[in-house]
């Protein structure tokens, strides 16, 4: 019986497996199910990763400067709610690259996120009526976000370390 290959790396991988220890790329289609609409998040993920690769993501890898432009229109948005919920994150990583895929059921524009960086982490706030998600992402102080997207209440960042 030949043993399963992971699709991107060839790495050989058992089954019941959901990520190959390899490359980190997930084995399995993982999909969020929001209001009947099946999104398949592990789909989307895979199709960005050759784009962040090459650095082209569709014109959003960000300038220094568009960064820490970024950075001071977040600071000023102010966020409260009456439930505060964290979302599902659905992590790909690709040597030095992290791609993010959080979901943010019934948020509907960027405008309504909020991301800070902080020393070891990023902090994405995201509001839906009376309803708060908050996610901590975990990174090393030498990753930066390279690139985000927002779309389908699903928000992707790529973070890279950079030297």
């Amino acid at each position: 019986m030949q043993k399963k290959k992971c699709l991107f790396c060839g790495m050989p991988v058992e089954k019941d497996w959901s990520f190959c220890p390899q490359c980190g790329r997930p084995l399995r289609t993982q999909g969020i199910n929001i209001s009947g609409l099946n999104i398949d998040v592990t789909k989307m993920v895979n199709q960005l990763i050759p784009q962040v690769l090459n650095g082209v993501f569709n014109g959003s890898i960000f300038t220094k400067n568009q960064q820490e432009e970024q950075e001071k229109e977040s600071t000023q948005k102010q966020f409260s709610a009456k439930k505060i919920i964290e979302p599902e994150d659905l992590i790909s990583k690709h040597g030095d690259t992290v791609i993010h895929a959080i979901s943010l059921p019934g948020v509907r524009t960027r405008e309504d996120i909020d991301i800070k960086k902080m020393e070891n982490s990023i902090e994405i706030r995201a509001k839906n009526g009376d309803k708060i998600y908050l996610k901590i992402v975990r990174r090393d102080k030498k990753q930066s976000i390279v690139s985000e997207e927002f779309a389908n209440e699903n928000l992707v960042l790529v973070l890279r370390k950079v030297n």
